[in-house]
């Protein structure tokens, strides 16, 4: 992770995943974690489904792939470094 104080692309996802797992093991009745709280468990259950939908959306969009390449940073640093050489 950056040292950033906010969370950046290239972390947001790991966290997702994070979270859901744990969710998963709330809701996972064999689980030594489960939630046995039926009305607390309904809600983390609405969370659960709220965050698989924004999850779902990373599914649609190049930018996490793109944020989190190697051979893209490699690829833009290279041409700008072609760029510099021919134009200046």
């Amino acid at each position: 992770m950056s040292m950033s104080k906010y969370v950046t692309l290239s972390s947001s996802v790991p966290i997702y995943n994070k979270l859901l797992d744990h969710i998963e093991n709330l809701l996972n009745e064999e689980d030594e974690k489960y939630c046995k709280i039926l009305n607390i468990r309904n809600a983390i259950q609405k969370g659960y489904e709220k965050l698989k939908s924004y999850y779902s959306k990373t599914d649609d969009s190049y930018a996490y792939t793109i944020a989190t390449s190697n051979f893209f940073i490699f690829f833009i640093f290279n041409i700008q470094f072609i760029i510099l050489i021919i134009f200046f």
